[in-house]
C-alpha cells in the first residue's frame, strides 16, 4: 500500500515530503493574528482603486497629507477624528479604506451615516461593492455578491468573519435603531437635515450612542463646511487639536499653511492681469509668508511629500485636520485651474460661496470684498446740525416689540431713499400695559425739527405684530390706522422666496375680527438694507457725494448697535435640486436693529404705495422754511382719494377746503 510504506520508499517522496510543509505552512498561516499594520500601511499593502470611481485603477498610492488622516484613525490613543476638507482631497477613499480596514484587519461592526437614505444606497453600491469586489483579501471574506444566498444587502452587509457594514441616511427617523457599531463614519455632516432625524433627535448624538458599549470606538466625521455659526463640521473642528498641513518652502525651507490669501495679504495665491484688468490664471504663483519666496505649481509635488501635520490646540483623544484643494495632487486641482474658478465666481454671492466651501474647505461668512463689519460701520458716524438732517423729506418710525421692552428707531427719508437714522428709542416696561402703549403713542406723535427750525411730524409708522403681544399690537395699530400706524408682520417665504417688500393689497379699517397685518417680504428687504449697507461716499472735486439709498449714522450709537444690524447671515439652502439664499441669524446674536432698518423701509414703501413722490418732497422741503403759524405743509402725507375718508386730517396740515370742487384732480395726480 503506497500510503502505509515508509516515506523514503514512496514513489514521489520528494512531493509527499513537499505537501506536508504546506500544509504545515497554512495550518500555522490559519492560527496565526494578521501583521500589526497602520491603516496606511494596509492601503498601501492591499488597497486597489476600481473602475467605477477611480481616474486610475490599480494599486492604490497615498497623498503625504492622505496617510496622517489614515493614522490617526488606527492610533489607540484617538478616539474622535474630524476632517473639514475641501473636494478633490481623496478624502472619499480615506473613508473606503477604513471601512477595508476593519473588515479585513480587526473584525468590527461598522455604521456609515450619509445625509439621506438616498445617499447611503449610492454610497453602499457604487464605493463599496466595487471595492469588495476588486480589493483580494476583501473579495476572499466576502464571497459571491451575487449570490442568492448572500448577505450582501444595500443597507446591511454581513461579512464571513463577523465584521458587518450597515448603511444610515441622516434623514431616517428610525435608521439609527437596532444598530450597534463600533466603527462609525459620518460623511458630510453639513448636509444633514437641520431638524435632526425627525423626532428621533440629533443624528450625530444618535450615532455616537450606538457606539457607547465599545472602548475601542472610533468616531470619524468629514465635511465640507457650509456656513459659518451653522457649520457642525467648523464646531466639531473647534473642538480638536486642529492640525494643519505645513509644507517647506522649496526655496528657503521655512514651513507654513498654504492659504488662499486676498489682496491685502502679501502671502498667498497671486497672478498677474491683462492692460483690462482681468486676471490672468496662467500667470499664478504663490507667494511664501515667511521671506516672500516665489513658489510654482510645479514645486507643489516635493512640497506635499515633505509636509507634516501639526496641531494648534492640545491633543485630547480629538484629532481635527484642515485640508483644502490648494494642497491637491490631481490635476484638476492645479493653482491654475483654482484661479480659474475663482474669477468666474468671485462677483457672484453664490457662486463664490461655493468656492469657498468646496474649494477653500473654509465656511462661509459675508465677508472678504463685501465684508461688513461692526466696526466700520461704527467709524462712519456722523454729526449733524438740528434733530432732522439737511436733505430729510420724510420721516417714518419703526418698532419691534420684545417680551420686556419696544425698541423704535425714527428714520428720515431723502432724495432716491437717502436715508438718516435719526433716533433710536428703547421704552421699558410689559408690552400687555398700557402705560407702555401711551409711551408710544406719545413717541409717535412727537414733532422733529430741522436745524432752521422746519418740524417734521411721523408720516407712516410700522410695528411688528409677529411675536408674543400679537393682539396688543393689533389693537394700538388698528386703533391709529388713521395715522398709517400699521401692525406687520414677515412673510413665510418658502424657498428663499422674494416677495414685495409692500404687498399690492391696501390696508383699511376692519372689525376686530377680520383684522390682520400687513405681510412684508423681509427677505427682499433684508437684500435691500444688506446691499445700501455696502454703499460707500465718494468725494467729487472737494465735495462728499451719497450714492442713492446710503444710509447714514449719528455718532451716539454705539458698537452694539451696529452689531446687530449685520448679525445675520445670508445661507444658502437647497429644497427640490434648486439651490436658494436666506437670512438666518447665528445662534446667540441680537438682530433688533436689523429688523428696525427692514420695518422703517417698510414703511416707507407703503407711503410709496399709497402715492407719495418722494423726489418730489424733498424739493418742497428743501425750501428756506417761514414760520406762518402752521407747523409745516407736509407733516403727513395726504392720502390718495380712494382711501381719504380713512385719513381723517390732522391739526398739523393746512385746512382742507370746504367742498371739493368739481374735476379735481387726485393726490397722485397733481404730484406727478
Amino acid at each position: 500500500m503506497e500510503l502505509e510504506a515508509p516515506p523514503d520508499t514512496r514513489r514521489y517522496a520528494n512531493g509527499y515530503s513537499g505537501l506536508l510543509r504546506q500544509l504545515l505552512g497554512a495550518r500555522r498561516r490559519n492560527i496565526q493574528p494578521p501583521p500589526k499594520l497602520s491603516l496606511s500601511e494596509w492601503a498601501k499593502k492591499y488597497a486597489v482603486l476600481s473602475r467605477e470611481t477611480s481616474a486610475q485603477t490599480g494599486k492604490f498610492h497615498a497623498f503625504a497629507y492622505q496617510v496622517g488622516i489614515m493614522d490617526a484613525v488606527t492610533d489607540p490613543s484617538v478616539e474622535t477624528i474630524t476632517v473639514q476638507k475641501s473636494a478633490r482631497v481623496g478624502y472619499t477613499k480615506i473613508l473606503d479604506h477604513i471601512s477595508a480596514f476593519y473588515i479585513h484587519q480587526d473584525p468590527s461592526p461598522i455604521l456609515v451615516v450619509q445625509p439621506r437614505v438616498e445617499d447611503a444606497e449610492d454610497y453602499s453600491t457604487t464605493e463599496i461593492e466595487p471595492m469588495l469586489r476588486d480589493t483580494p483579501v476583501l473579495a476572499e471574506i466576502v464571497g459571491d455578491l451575487k449570490a442568492k444566498d448572500s448577505k450582501q444587502k444595500i443597507l446591511k452587509r454581513v461579512f464571513r468573519n463577523g465584521a458587518s457594514m450597515s448603511f444610515v441616511g441622516a434623514n431616517s427617523p428610525g435608521g439609527f435603531r437596532r444598530i450597534t457599531a463600533r466603527i462609525v463614519q459620518f460623511d458630510e455632516i453639513d448636509g444633514y437635515p437641520i431638524q435632526g432625524a425627525g423626532k428621533e433627535g440629533d443624528q450625530i448624538k444618535l450615532g455616537i450612542k450606538r457606539t457607547e458599549s465599545f472602548w475601542n470606538r472610533k468616531i470619524i466625521m468629514g465635511s465640507t463646511p457650509t456656513v459659518k455659526g451653522f457649520s457642525r463640521i467648523e464646531k466639531s473642528f473647534e473642538k480638536s487639536d486642529q492640525r494643519r498641513y505645513y509644507v517647506p518652502c522649496p526655496h528657503c525651507g521655512e514651513f507654513q499653511v498654504l492659504e488662499w490669501g486676498g489682496p491685502d495679504t502679501p502671502h498667498g495665491m497671486k497672478w498677474d492681469k491683462d492692460e483690462n484688468g482681468n486676471g490672468l490664471p496662467e500667470t499664478v504663483y504663490y507667494v511664501c509668508k515667511v521671506t516672500g519666496c516665489i513658489i510654482r505649481d510645479v514645486d507643489k509635488p516635493e512640497m506635499v511629500e515633505r509636509g507634516e501635520w501639526r496641531g494648534s490646540k492640545p491633543f485630547n483623544g480629538h484629532a481635527g485636520f484642515h485640508i483644502w484643494a490648494g494642497y491637491s495632487l490631481f490635476p484638476n486641482a492645479c493653482w491654475e485651474n483654482l484661479v480659474t474658478e475663482w474669477l468666474d465666481v468671485k462677483d457672484d454671492p453664490l457662486a463664490r460661496q461655493t468656492f469657498i466651501n468646496l474649494v477653500l474647505g473654509e465656511t462661509y461668512e459675508d465677508r472678504g470684498e463685501r465684508a461688513l463689519k461692526e466696526a466700520a460701520l461704527a467709524a462712519r458716524t456722523e454729526v449733524w446740525a438740528g434733530e432732522v438732517p439737511d436733505g430729510v423729506a420724510v420721516i417714518t418710525v419703526s418698532g419691534d416689540v420684545q417680551d420686556d421692552r419696544v425698541e423704535l428707531e425714527t428714520v428720515g427719508w431723502g432724495r432716491n431713499e437717502e436715508r438718516w437714522s435719526i433716533d433710536h428709542t428703547v421704552i421699558e416696561g410689559d408690552p400687555e400695559s398700557d402705560d407702555l402703549w401711551n409711551e408710544v403713542d406719545a413717541y409717535l406723535m412727537r414733532q422733529w425739527r430741522r436745524a432752521d427750525g422746519r418740524p417734521f411730524k411721523v408720516e407712516a409708522a410700522c410695528i411688528d405684530s409677529g411675536g408674543h403681544h400679537t393682539q396688543k399690537v393689533y389693537e394700538f395699530c388698528k386703533s391709529r390706522i388713521r395715522r398709517r400706524v400699521w401692525a406687520i408682520k414677515g412673510e413665510s417665504a418658502i424657498a428663499g422666496k422674494r416677495n414685495p417688500v409692500w404687498p399690492t393689497s391696501k390696508p383699511s379699517l376692519r372689525n376686530k375680527s377680520k383684522y390682520r397685518p400687513i405681510i412684508i417680504g423681509v427677505n427682499a428687504a433684508k437684500d435691500v438694507i444688506r446691499y445700501r449697507l455696502h454703499l460707500e461716499a465718494e468725494e467729487r472735486e472737494g465735495a462728499v457725494v451719497y450714492p442713492p439709498g446710503y444710509m447714514h449714522y449719528p455718532t451716539d450709537r454705539d458698537i452694539n448697535f451696529f452689531a446687530q444690524l449685520v448679525s445675520e447671515r445670508s445661507i444658502v439652502k437647497q429644497a427640490n435640486g434648486q439651490k436658494y439664499r436666506v437670512w438666518e441669524l447665528p445662534p446667540g446674536r441680537a438682530n433688533e436693529a436689523l429688523d428696525l432698518a427692514v420695518y422703517s423701509y417698510a414703511a416707507l414703501c407703503g407711503l410709496i404705495h399709497y402715492g407719495l413722490k418722494l423726489n418730489k418732497r424733498v424739493e418742497t422741503t428743501a425750501l428756506p422754511y417761514v414760520a406762518n403759524g402752521v407747523d409745516a405743509e407736509h407733516v403727513i402725507a395726504e392720502p390718495p382719494a380712494e382711501i381719504a375718508p380713512l385719513a381723517a386730517p390732522l391739526s398739523s396740515q393746512a385746512a382742507a377746503p370746504a367742498a371739493a370742487k368739481p374735476g379735481r384732480k387726485s393726490f397722485a395726480s397733481r404730484l406727478a
